[in-house]
């Protein structure tokens, strides 16, 4: 009973004091994304054709004093998209537009598009050259290594495997019930001749 009235005080006593140099700080971020979710990264490419001309890119140059700027960008509709800032820039009537999202007339497909490192934060300025080497028809002469490949692959060699295992458990029940026919078979045959019997 005692030791109960001391916690009680105690805690009272530990609700009513003011902290001297308590300093509390709470912070909570979260991102929520309402609309179109990002692009997933480019597949990788295998190419079949060379597309372009030889040579590196004019923009692929490094300067020291140019900041490069990551781009995807979907040839088939002529749209660069900024992961770092989740800007997209886009032709609209012969006019380059930028937003942070595509407008529904836009379509594209985001399984077919080109990384960029660009050293410009209006990846248009470099679009004439960008199309030379990569040109709308770009994803028909290329082969994508889809990442299931493998994997499609692997299931064909899991369902033989299987297939497999079930004919032989079915070989393996034919032969088991084969053997005890044979086995009723030879003691009716036995129990007939008067074996172990006075004759």
């Amino acid at each position: 009973m005692k030791s109960r009235f001391l916690l009680v005080i105690a805690f009272v006593a530990g609700c009513f004091t003011v902290p001297s140099q308590a300093e509390i700080d709470v912070s909570i971020a979260a991102e929520i994304r309402l609309g179109r979710a990002l692009p997933p990264p480019p597949p990788e490419i295998i190419i079949v054709e060379p597309v372009g001309p030889s040579g590196p890119p004019p923009w692929a140059a490094r300067r020291w004093y140019r900041r490069d700027y990551a781009y995807y960008y979907y040839p088939e509709g002529d749209v660069y998209f900024r992961p770092s800032d989740k800007t997209w820039f886009y032709l609209d009537g012969g006019n380059w537009r930028v937003g942070r999202r595509l407008p529904d007339s836009v379509r594209i497909d985001f399984g077919r598009s080109v990384s960029l490192t660009l050293q410009s934060d209006r990846p248009y300025i470099y679009h004439e050259k960008v199309v030379t080497y990569y040109p709308r028809a770009h994803f028909s002469r290329v082969r994508i290594k889809d990442r299931h490949d493998n994997r499609v692959d692997r299931r064909d060699d899991r369902r033989d495997d299987r297939v497999d295992r079930r004919d032989d458990r079915r070989d393996d029940r034919r032969d088991r019930r084969d053997d005890r026919r044979d086995d009723r078979k030879d003691r009716r045959d036995d129990h007939g001749k008067g074996k172990g019997r006075d004759g």
